[in-house]
C-alpha cells in the first residue's frame, strides 16, 4: 500500500464511538512506528542460485511432472507467476548486484564473478532501512564485502558448502561451522529465528538466499531415494549437436560436466559410474545424474519455502507481506547439450519469479509483460514508500502485478555478459517479445558477420537455429540493430 497517497474521510460527529476512532487515528498518524506496521507491507524476498524455470512445476515445462515444488506452486496459485522475467547479465555475482542496486552491471561496477559490491554503494536495503524498515539477510551473499543496509546478517562466504556450512554472523572475520546441518535448512532456521525476535511494531524486509541449486548439487540424504529408478525426460536437443545450428560459439557441453562427475565424485550422489562406451549414451547417463541431483536440491528449497509460509500463516502475516521467490538467473538443463548459464539464450536468460501479496495481486495472475532484475529494487521501494529512486535504472512492477500496466511499459530489453573466454565469449544483445539479436564481441576467431545471431522466437521458441546468415541483408536486421543501439544508449552503456 502506498502510504503517501491522498485519502479523504467524510466528516463524523465528535462523540461516543466516533470520538474514540478519531483519537485512534490521531495516535496512528503521530506514531510512525504504528503507522508503518499497519499500512506498509513486510517484504520476504527468497532467492535461489540457478533454480531455473524448467525445474518449477508451475511453469509447466517438460519437468513439470517430476519437479517437487508444491509450495512454489502455492505462491503462484495465490499470487502471480511472471512468464517473461529476465536478468541483464546471467551470472551470479552481477545478477545479485543488479537486484540490490537496481542498476545494470556497467553502472554498478559489478560486471564479472571477480567483482565486488562496495559497502558504500547505494542499495535497496539501505533505502528501506532509512524508511523505517528492519532489514535482515541470511544465506548466500556472494558480493564479497560486508553487507550494508541490513540490521542483521548471517551469511556464507563465496559458494560455501552444502553440508555443514560456515556462517558469518555480523562479521566476515570469524565464522561458525554448522555441524550436522544442511545449508538450505540452516539458512531457513536462522531466518525464522530472526523473525521471532524482530520488532513487531515495525515492517520488515527479510532476504533469504539459498545456496542451492548451484553445482555440485549435494542434496540432503532425505532425498536420496527421490527419482530412484525414474528416467527423467531429455530435451530434444540433448543428443543433437552442441549449441544452436549455425552458431559459432562452442558453449559448455554436458561432456565437461560428465568428466567432472566421473572423476572427482563430489557431485550430488557421488561419482558417476558410466556403463557404456558410446559417447551419446554417456551423455544421457551424465544428464540423468545431473538433473536428478539438481531436482533433489530443488525439493529441499521448496520444503523450506513451505516452512516460511507456515510461519506467515501462523502469525497472521499473510495479508500484509509481499512474498517473492525467484532465482538469480536461469540454467541449462541439457538444452543444446549445455549446462551452466551465462548466455543470452532463453534457458539462461529467464528468471523464474512468483510473488504473493493478497491486498493487490489476484490469485493465479499470469504476467506476460517483460520484467528485469533491475526492477526488483524499485518495486520494493514502491511498496514501502511509494517513491522511486533516481539512481536506479529499473521500473516498479507493482502496477503490472495488479493489472494496471503503464502504457509506456518496456517492449524490449538489453543484456550484456562481460566475462570472456573461448567457449563462453562476452556478448550483448536485444530481446523483444518475439525476436532476439545477439552480438558476440568476444568471439575473436570469427568474421564480423559470424559474430551475430538472430532468432525468431515465434517460429523457433527454443532457439534451435541461428538465422542471421539468411536475414543479414533484410531490412529487419537494420531495424533491430538500430533498436539495439538505442536501448544501449538508454541504459547508458558504451560497448
Amino acid at each position: 500500500m502506498n502510504c503517501n497517497r491522498a485519502f479523504h474521510l467524510k466528516p463524523i460527529p465528535v462523540g461516543g464511538w466516533a470520538f474514540s476512532l478519531l483519537l485512534i487515528l490521531i495516535g496512528v498518524l503521530q506514531n510512525p512506528g504504528i503507522s508503518a506496521a499497519v499500512t506498509r507491507p513486510n517484504i520476504l524476498f527468497m532467492l535461489a542460485d540457478d533454480h531455473t524455470s524448467q525445474a518449477w512445476s508451475c511453469y509447466g515445462g517438460r519437468l513439470a511432472g517430476y519437479a517437487k515444488t508444491p509450495n512454489i506452486d502455492r505462491l503462484a496459485a495465490e499470487g502471480a507467476l511472471l512468464k517473461n522475467c529476465f536478468c541483464v547479465n546471467s551470472i551470479c555475482v552481477p545478477s545479485r548486484a543488479s537486484i540490490l542496486t537496481g542498476q545494470y552491471s556497467h553502472r554498478n561496477g559489478v560486471r564479472t564473478l571477480r567483482d565486488s559490491l562496495p559497502s558504500s554503494a547505494d542499495n535497496v536495503a539501505k533505502r528501506l532501512q532509512q524508511a523505517g524498515y528492519q532489514t535482515a539477510l541470511v544465506g548466500k551473499w556472494h558480493l564479497k564485502e560486508e553487507p550494508a543496509g541490513f540490521d542483521y546478517w548471517n551469511i556464507i562466504k563465496g559458494q560455501g558448502r552444502y553440508h555443514e556450512p560456515t556462517l558469518y554472523e555480523m562479521t566476515l572475520r570469524q565464522g561458525e561451522r554448522q555441524e550436522g546441518a544442511y545449508s538450505t535448512d540452516v539458512f531457513t532456521d536462522k531466518a525464522l529465528s530472526w523473525l521471532e525476535r524482530r520488532d513487531d511494531e515495525k515492517p520488515f524486509c527479510l532476504m533469504l538466499h539459498f545456496k542451492a541449486t548451484h553445482e555440485p548439487w549435494n542434496f540432503h540424504p532425505r532425498h536420496a531415494e527421490l527419482y530412484k529408478d525414474v528416467k527423467i525426460p531429455e530435451p530434444e536437443t540433448l543428443l543433437a549437436q552442441t549449441g544452436p545450428v549455425n552458431s559459432r560459439v562452442p558453449g559448455w557441453p554436458i561432456e565437461i560436466l560428465k568428466e567432472r562427475m566421473a572423476s572427482v565424485g563430489k557431485h550430488g550422489s557421488g561419482k558417476l559410474e558410466l556403463k557404456g562406451a558410446d559417447p551419446l549414451a554417456q551423455r544421457s547417463e551424465a544428464y540423468q545424474k545431473f538433473v536428478k541431483d539438481f531436482l533433489r536440491c530443488g525439493a529441499a528449497i521448496d520444503e523450506n519455502i513451505g516452512r516460511m509460509l507456515a510461519y506467515l500463516d501462523a502469525n497472521g502475516l499473510v495479508d500484509n507481506t509481499v512474498v517473492v521467490y525467484t532465482s538469480d538467473q536461469g540454467y541449462f538443463l541439457g538444452e543444446h547439450n549445455y549446462f551452466d548459464k551465462r548466455f543470452m539464450l532463453e534457458e539462461s536468460l529467464r528468471m523464474p519469479f512468483v510473488v504473493r501479496y493478497p491486498k493487490e495481486i489476484a490469485p493465479r495472475t499470469v504476467v506476460e509483460e517483460m520484467v528485469l532484475n533491475v526492477d526488483f529494487a524499485q518495486t520494493f521501494l514502491d511498496y514501502a514508500v511509494g517513491e522511486a529512486s533516481p539512481t536506479m535504472q529499473g521500473m516498479s512492477i507493482r502496477p503490472v502485478l495488479s493489472g494496471n500496466t503503464p502504457d509506456n511499459w518496456r517492449k524490449a530489453m538489453y543484456y550484456r555478459y562481460f566475462e570472456n573466454s573461448a567457449p563462453r565469449p562476452s556478448h550483448y544483445g536485444l530481446r523483444t517479445s518475439n525476436q532476439k539479436l545477439i552480438y558476440y564481441d568476444g568471439l575473436d576467431a570469427a568474421t564480423e558477420r559470424e559474430k551475430w545471431e538472430f532468432y525468431d522466437l515465434e517460429k523457433d521458441p527454443y532457439e534451435n537455429v541461428n538465422q542471421y546468415d539468411a536475414m543479414a541483408d533484410k531490412p529487419l536486421m537494420k531495424r533491430l540493430k538500430q533498436q539495439l543501439r538505442a536501448i544501449q544508449a538508454a541504459a547508458d552503456d558504451r560497448p
